[in-house]
């Protein structure tokens, strides 16, 4: 008997731990803070944001959203461009729930227009910080979405790069360091020139891809204070944006922080967060070292119900729904000091959320 109470006690302190462990999953998990979700009102005198925001909250309540970040799309000249203005007044009617960035469309378009760095003038930079700290005196909590490399999905998803050390990103990181506000960044991970994959050779894009981390080395360089929020680690549509390579830049530069787009098991991308229901144990070790450097980004579309049609905002809203319950089985298999941070203390910190 004496032999077994150390045992039993043993036994006993485990099954206290998994009950504690339980209670902080259940006191945290059920929410989390979506840094990086587009609403799609429509455009040409058929605008309904306040629609796409009451889509936006049905599906907050039911998936346990508690505040979201709506962003522009990274738009380019030759479309119908919007930026915050279009959808900020329909975000005031739930200000407790919504934040926003500003930039993909006004800022975004200026940068691809002048993508040859060559045709940035001293003038040409001068306007464009202008109009970033115009977004912020507007009220926007930081840049985005912002587009390095932006490879085409679908028809009507553009194809857009510059390099992310281009002399526009430049200036906004320094913009974004005095205001101390992030950048969310779209750029697919090119470890080097490669072949662009063959299920988007039909699109709008070159047969070869440019190199994008070495120029992401420079941006985060140029400016230690900006903080740049690399979207959609988790869901990599190349084949470069890897837990190896996210880990030796982070270990690297202190100002780097990534967003997770979880997506289910059926997806066609690289490097994804799950596999068979579990976390790949090269992200669980790479989350358990930086895990005040990750957020969630879902990068989901809410649509105006009165929207029709069959553009790119409407085809990506249909991945939603499995997109956001990933997320929260995601959330669930971390461990609750980890979970709780990647679900919603780093967006606090790193945005400057109440």
């Amino acid at each position: 008997m004496q032999r077994l109470l150390p045992i039993l006690w043993l036994f006993s302190l485990l099954l206290l731990e998994d009950f504690d462990a339980a209670k902080a999953q259940a006191r945290f998990g059920a929410e989390f803070i979506d840094v990086h979700v587009h609403l799609i009102g429509g455009r040409n005198n058929n605008e309904d944001y306040e629609g796409a925001t009451n889509k936006a909250i049905g599906h907050m309540d039911r998936l346990g959203i508690r505040k979201a970040i709506i962003l522009p799309p990274p738009q380019v000249t030759s479309q119908d461009w919007y930026d915050y203005p279009a959808f900020v007044d329909a975000l005031s009617e739930y200000p407790d729930r919504f934040s926003f960035l500003g930039g993909g469309g006004e800022l975004n378009t200026t940068l691809h227009e002048f993508s040859d760095m060559s045709s940035v003038t001293e003038d040409v930079k001068r306007t464009f910080a202008n109009q970033a700290e115009q977004i912020i005196r507007d009220g926007a909590i930081g840049f985005g979405e912002i587009a390095s490399l932006h490879i085409s999905a679908a028809p009507g998803h553009p194809y857009e790069f510059v390099p992310a050390d281009h002399p526009l990103l430049q200036v906004l990181a320094d913009v974004a360091a005095k205001y101390n506000v992030p950048i969310d960044l779209h750029m697919d991970a090119a470890d080097g020139e490669v072949p662009i994959p063959p299920r988007f050779a039909n699109e709008d894009n070159p047969p070869i891809l440019p190199s994008t981390i070495g120029p992401l080395r420079q941006l985060l360089k140029h400016n230690p204070d900006a903080k740049i929020v690399w979207a959609h680690g988790g869901s990599d549509p190349i084949g470069s944006m890897s837990p190896a390579i996210i880990g030796k830049l982070m270990d690297e530069y202190l100002n780097l922080y990534v967003s997770l787009r979880v997506v289910g098991g059926r997806a066609p991308v690289f490097n994804k967060l799950l596999a068979f229901g579990d976390i790949i144990p090269e992200w669980i070790d790479l989350l358990n070292r930086h895990s005040d450097r990750f957020v969630i980004g879902s990068d989901s579309f809410f649509v105006s119900p009165s929207l029709e049609g069959s553009g790119p905002g409407i085809r990506f809203a249909q991945h939603n729904i499995p997109k956001l319950r990933a997320t929260k089985h995601f959330l669930s298999l971390l461990p609750p000091s980890v979970a709780r941070k990647i679900a919603i203390d780093n967006a606090v910190r790193i945005y400057g959320l109440e």
